[in-house]
């Protein structure tokens, strides 16, 4: 693949990374555009139903407080008795020459005729 190939190649795979990204900003824009809108609808609607001059006592509109938790710290494990010490024996570093060299096998040529018809004539012109 020539150099120019590579180039149009990357050039080409970067536009379309940036076809893509730019697919999902656009997405998000609209998405919170739209929940903004929804929001400020629904804003418009709560206040106009809160002008009404009886309060509602309902306790399910209420705020609802949860309190969580953390999970307790596990605590530190202590080694009371730690394993002993391995030995490790490690080879004699010194290389170690084969005494019997394995001769070179010899090397066979296999020549295959290609079959008749199949447009292989050997260079032949006829």
């Amino acid at each position: 693949m020539n150099t120019i190939h590579r180039v149009g190649l990357t050039i080409a795979g970067v536009v379309a990374l940036l076809v893509v990204g730019g697919a999902f900003v656009v997405q998000g824009y609209t998405g919170a555009k739209a929940d903004a809108a929804r929001a400020a609808t629904a804003q418009a609607a709560a206040a106009q139903q809160t002008a009404s001059p009886t309060a509602t006592t309902d306790p399910s509109l209420d705020p609802l407080t949860v309190y969580v938790e953390p999970m307790p710290t596990q605590p530190a494990v202590a080694i009371a008795n730690p394993a002993p010490a391995v030995a490790v024996s490690r080879p004699d570093p010194t290389p170690v020459q084969p005494t019997d060299p394995q001769p070179t096998p010899p090397v066979i040529h296999i020549i295959v005729p290609s079959p008749s018809g199949y447009g292989d004539d050997g260079g032949r012109d006829d």
